[in-house]
Formats: C-alpha cells, sequence, structure tokens
C-alpha cells in the first residue's frame, strides 16, 4: 500500500498565476449597489443559502426549516435595520 504525504516544505510561491486569466473578467465586471443586487442569506442552523428576495427565501423555509418564520436570522445589505424595539 502506498501512502501519500506531502514535503516538509512547500514552494512559497504561487503555482499558478491568475493575472493574466482575470484580465477579461475584470473588464466586464462593475460596481453595484445593495439596491440593485439584493442578498437574502439564511442563517437558520448554518444554512448560509443566499436568496435574491425574501419572498425567496420565505419559500425556503417553508420547505427546508418548517416551523420557523421568515423574518429572524435573516442576513441582509439590501434593507434598513428593523428600528430597535422596547
Amino acid at each position: 500500500m502506498t501512502s501519500f504525504s506531502l514535503p516538509p516544505v512547500l514552494p512559497s510561491s504561487p503555482a499558478y498565476d491568475h493575472k493574466e486569466d482575470e484580465t477579461p473578467q475584470v473588464e466586464l465586471g462593475r460596481v453595484t449597489t445593495p439596491a440593485e443586487t439584493p442578498i437574502f442569506i439564511c442563517a437558520l442552523e448554518s444554512c448560509n443559502r443566499l436568496f435574491p428576495s425574501r419572498d425567496r427565501l420565505a419559500q425556503h423555509r417553508k420547505v427546508a426549516h418548517p416551523g420557523t418564520d421568515a423574518h429572524t436570522d435573516v442576513l441582509t445589505w439590501n434593507e434598513d435595520p428593523a428600528p430597535p424595539t422596547a
């Protein structure tokens, strides 16, 4: 049986230079704002799935996390924070 092991010292330089390959993607990219790119993240039970709207997140919650509501444990950058409750 052959045993695989890493060398005791790994090379300090990157194995692949990505700079040349990234140029077309960088030229096509653009800066966006939260209003243009909504992201809602399900933060229940380390789910961390991404959704484009709160409605889509609510549909996910009904199937994947029954018995929970769609308004708690949501990470988003698209909405104003809720006002503090007393």
